[in-house]
């Protein structure tokens, strides 16, 4: 039934007791209605808060495809119906308006796509902070409606990290964060707003291996993994290779790798036919400087032990 939602499409609880046939739907006050037997979860959410919600810290609001959202007053990780989401078990299908009402008139709430749970922070509980992926995400959208509520951003009142915004065109500013909001960052996945800026600048906007400079698809890649690196580990740039998407593909597969002196390396499970379609010269040479070489060699081992597998 959610192939019939509309993304960027207005929708009144009225509507949607038509779609999914659920008279129940209509008198729903709290912010998360659970859809028994379909596997969804309905998230209603106010960007603009009442003075009520605004004294609870309440923020929800969107930096790129990540959607920062806050849980009930009550709820926490262990909640029943936390947990089917954060397990996988329920989709959260969000629905989201800057103002409940204008002129005393109630708005329709704009249907923002399908979520998948991505993280928490730790330390938020009652409500628990969670970080969402966006599953359908249109950052090229010129729906006026869908424009506005990506670029809302919560006011002063809130205990969220604040938004770091990466904008591929302009030379990063940003200070290195601290300790407290490294930890933020880490712990939310978007500090890579801060990392990305920095791999931009080292690379000067351009993959080392094919000398692409199309900002808009080009992947700060970590040599390392995120989910093997350390917390300084992941926001530091000698972890990090500016690629093309094909070329980013192959490197985090472990398919090509790079010796200390920038020399390209490519895996035994890359065939010679494949390697004349792949078309990436055998003399194909980065620029390694001494702080990335540690990296690389951990990166070189696991595509050596991926080989023999």
């Amino acid at each position: 039934m959610s192939n019939d939602l509309i993304l960027g499409a207005p929708y009144s609880k009225k509507d949607l007791v038509s779609v999914f046939k659920v008279p129940e739907i209509k008198g729903v006050q709290k912010g998360r209605y659970h859809l028994k037997g379909m596997g969804y979860d309905l998230l209603f959410v106010n960007l603009n808060k009442s003075s009520t919600a605004k004294n609870l810290h309440y923020n929800d609001f969107f930096e790129g495809e990540i959607f920062h959202w806050d849980s009930e007053n009550r709820e926490h990780m262990q909640t029943p119906g936390i947990e089917r989401i954060t397990r996988g078990d329920s989709v959260p299908l969000l629905f989201v308006r800057l103002n409940s009402r204008i002129k005393g008139i109630t708005q329709p709430y704009i249907y923002c796509g399908k979520l998948e749970f991505l993280n928490h922070i730790p330390e938020t509980s009652k409500p628990v902070h969670i970080l969402f992926k966006s599953v359908d995400f249109d950052a090229t959208t010129t729906n006026p409606k869908l424009k506005e509520i990506y670029s809302w951003r919560p006011g002063s009142g809130g205990n969220s990290p604040d938004p770091i915004i990466f904008n591929s065109k302009s030379r990063s500013t940003r200070t290195k964060p601290n300790k407290t909001e490294r930890r933020g960052l880490i712990t939310s996945r978007v500090g890579q707003g801060f990392y990305r800026d920095q791999i931009f600048e080292k690379w000067k906007k351009r993959c080392p291996v094919t000398r692409c400079d199309i900002s808009e698809i080009l992947i700060a890649s970590h040599i390392v993994p995120w989910s093997k690196a350390t917390d300084e580990e992941r926001l530091d740039p000698d972890n990090g290779i500016l690629l093309s998407p094909f070329v980013d593909a192959l490197f985090d597969k472990h398919l090509i790798s790079f010796q200390d002196d920038g020399s390209i390396i490519f895996s035994n499970k890359i065939d010679d036919k494949n390697l004349q379609i792949i078309n990436l010269p055998l003399s194909t040479k980065i620029e390694v400087n001494e702080g990335m070489k540690k990296y690389l060699r951990k990166h070189r081992e696991e595509l050596k032990r991926k080989e023999v597998l």
